[in-house]
């Protein structure tokens, strides 16, 4: 712990200017603004078994108890020492007694347990929030991270921890959450954190489930913010309304100037490239409701109360928010009035949330009975059109192609087309029959480093080398083993399933004159004969559990030459 700190805006902590006293655990009582919560109990009782062989090698520090009767202190730093001292059975710890305030007492505190290796992110939190609601102007982001010797960024994404909700805090101190986990949860609004717990772990129920298992394990950070990115982020650049306005929505502002937007609050989204970025979509639903109402009040007044519509298409309603339509349940038509069954209706999603228009709902209008119910616009019809049209000469181009080479072809095939066909059909096999025909050639099975960090074995890259080696007979070969590996395969829930006599193996062994039951009973005297002699090699080995066999093996040993 520093012996002296550099404040700026409050008065700095005094150096230590008392000698190291003995003081009766007694007389000594803990701190209740002491940021940490968390204590490994079996790393106490290690700390205890070490102060009964050694001593407390470095004094704890303490401070006149305020409010207190005399000769009774508070424990400043070193709670982990003076509960193992307990453990120990000691009757007083050596201690260095100062003279401090409470936000100097709060200070070496935070200080003191931001050093030590084992504190919890969770704890080192409590500690930081504690000196922000001590002196709220003194103790900014800013003016902590100088003092504790750490970026701002890295004490904002402390402080955010303090918002995660109960349960993800829970298993965070159960380490089902890493700080990383921990950390892209507390970004989100309660809502969300609880939907994001819950991807870290789909395989379960609910939160309950997840705290009551031990051993549940999450998914990887980069799935998680994937997640998050997909489900709760909003692009503001694609939004209905205007992000400026703060009349929309008055509790929730502009967006502009929004902490929960990812280019207002650099320290808490300092990876989000995308600065337009909403973080809280329950607000920004709320502005685009809000939006809505807006363009819908208009109607109202006049006595047209306009049906509310959404972009999405009927099957995502999933038998939800039954006063919506959604696409495949209306007809848009062109103006009010168009047939004697057009309402008036508003978009309530999307870019055009807001948009005012009319629609037909009756399935035997006269008038629109005709038109399909999903209208695609003039220029999505002009690219689609594009697209069927490259669609088709894409396909009749490469039937061509593939006509004109069939054409071509030579009654034997050439060296790079038999290699081609070997290799095409060797990656059609699958890894497992890939490590048989590696085993079955004695490939040497050289490992190499994935695009993901991961060490492999590249079966294809081998083979590629392997078949350009070979002759033309060989690959020929090559091919038929390929075509034959697959039978190696002998499922493991039915061990006495023989191979099948219509399978490729049985018959090529057939078409070749093999003998499959002679071939079996070689098999079988082979590993009763490794057998026998396994056991007569364990019977000569001398049995360590007797003492003439721990003599006889230690005569075996070669001595080490001094």
């Amino acid at each position: 712990m520093n012996a002296t700190m550099v404040a700026s805006g409050t008065k700095s902590v005094p150096p230590v200017v008392s000698s190291i006293q003995d003081i009766p655990l007694a007389k000594i009582r803990e701190s209740k603004t002491n940021p940490r919560r968390f204590f490994d109990e079996a790393k106490l009782v290690e700390l205890a078994d070490n102060i009964k062989q050694h001593g407390v090698l470095q004094p704890i520090l303490l401070r006149p108890l305020p409010e207190g009767e005399a000769g009774t202190y508070e424990l400043v730093a070193g709670t982990r020492r003076f509960r193992a001292c307990k453990l120990a059975k000691r009757e007083s710890i050596p201690a260095t007694v100062r003279e401090l305030n409470d936000a100097q007492a709060l200070e070496l505190q935070v200080i003191e347990n931001v050093q030590r290796v084992d504190v919890h992110p969770l704890d080192e939190a409590q500690g930081y929030a504690a000196l922000v609601e001590l002196q709220p102007d003194t103790y900014t982001v800013e003016n902590i991270a100088s003092r504790v010797g750490r970026s701002p960024a890295y004490v904002s994404g402390r402080l955010r921890l303090i918002q995660l909700i109960p349960e993800a805090k829970q298993a965070f101190y159960e380490d089902k959450l890493t700080v990383a986990h921990a950390f892209e949860i507390a970004r989100l609004q309660p809502t969300d954190q609880r939907r994001a717990l819950q991807e870290c772990f789909p395989q379960y129920r609910n939160a309950a489930a997840i705290l009551k298992d031990k051993k549940a394990e999450a998914t990887t950070v980069r799935e998680l913010r994937a997640w998050i990115e997909r489900e709760i982020h909003l692009d503001l650049t694609n939004a209905p309304f205007d992000p400026q306005d703060e009349t929309l929505l008055p509790k929730g502002g502009a967006c502009a100037r929004c902490p929960k937007r990812t280019g207002s609050n650099p320290l808490l989204f300092p990876e989000v490239r995308q600065k337009s970025t909403c973080t809280d979509r329950e607000c920004y639903r709320a502005k685009v409701e809000a939006l809505v109402q807006i363009h819908a009040k208009p109607l109202e007044e006049k006595g047209e109360n306009p049906l509310r519509v959404s972009q999405a298409p009927a099957w995502q309603a999933n038998g939800h928010a039954k006063d919506v339509l959604f696409e495949g349940q209306y007809r848009k038509a062109k103006a009010k009035g168009e047939c004697p069954n057009t309402k008036a209706a508003v978009l309530i999603d999307g870019k055009s949330a807001g948009s005012i228009f009319y629609l037909c709902q009756t399935d035997k209008c006269v008038v629109h009975n005709r038109v399909t119910r999903y209208q695609p616009t003039p220029q999505e019809q002009a690219q689609r059109k594009k697209e069927v049209l490259a669609e088709r000469v894409e396909k009749q181009s490469r039937v061509r192609v593939l006509e004109a080479i069939r054409k071509k072809l030579p009654y034997a095939l050439s060296r790079p087309d038999l290699e081609m066909v070997a290799l095409d059909y060797f990656r059609r096999l699958g890894h497992d029959n890939h490590r048989r025909l590696s085993k079955l050639y004695a490939w040497e099975e050289k490992k190499s480093k994935t695009s993901w960090g991961e060490e492999t074995v590249d079966y294809e890259k081998i083979a590629a080398a392997t078949v350009q080696a070979m002759k033309a007979a060989d690959v020929s070969r090559f091919l038929v083993v390929c075509a034959l590996v697959s039978d190696l395969y002998c499922p493991g829930y039915n061990p006495k399933q023989s191979l099948a006599k219509d399978s490729n193996l049985a018959r090529a062994a057939a078409r070749h004159k093999i003998d499959i039951t002679k071939v079996t009973a070689t098999v079988r005297q082979d590993l009763a004969s490794m057998s026998e002699a396994r056991a007569v090699t364990n019977k000569r080995k001398p049995s360590t559990n007797t003492p003439s066999g721990r003599q006889e093996l230690s005569k075996a040993k070669p001595r080490k030459q001094n």
